[in-house]
């Protein structure tokens, strides 16, 4: 985590907020048979369920702040993840999502889009494209006087 964004988000909230953020991420990251509820987490902290709610979805500070312990969290598992990638990989029957992934994350593997345009006009003149409108026109007009 960067430690000057963590300490400016650190700076706009306040203890409680700072250690509610841990404890929603802990939850987050818990298996089921440990996961806290958050009136167990609001307790805790000493604020209501509503406050917790409040924070989490609507205090953008705390939301950032979340997300970066979250983050945090995911980095200290990136040895987890490469071994489970691994394992598709090298298996019985390997995986080729796996090889794939392993190939983009290395950078043997880019995907490249390129887009052409095509001038539509073909180098017509303004002239031409005058015509092409004033033609059109008449047709509009006649049309109205049909109806």
């Amino acid at each position: 985590m960067s430690t000057l964004k963590q300490k400016a988000l650190e700076a706009k909230l306040d203890g409680r907020q700072r250690k509610a953020a841990l404890l929603c991420v802990e939850r987050d990251f818990a298996s089921e048979e440990e996961r806290r509820t958050f009136d167990s987490i609001a307790e805790e902290i000493g604020v209501s369920r509503k406050t917790l709610h409040q924070w989490r979805t609507q205090n953008k500070t705390f939301i950032e702040y979340v997300n970066l312990l979250a983050d945090d969290f995911l980095a200290s598992e990136r040895a987890f993840v490469y071994r489970q990638l691994m394992k598709t990989i090298s298996g019985p029957q390997p995986s080729i999502k796996g090889i794939d992934l392993f190939f983009k994350r290395h950078g043997l593997i880019t995907q490249h889009t390129v887009v052409e345009t095509v001038d539509g006009a073909g180098g017509r003149s303004t002239e031409d494209i005058t015509k092409d409108i004033a033609e059109l026109d008449e047709l509009l007009a006649d049309v109205k006087i049909e109806e």
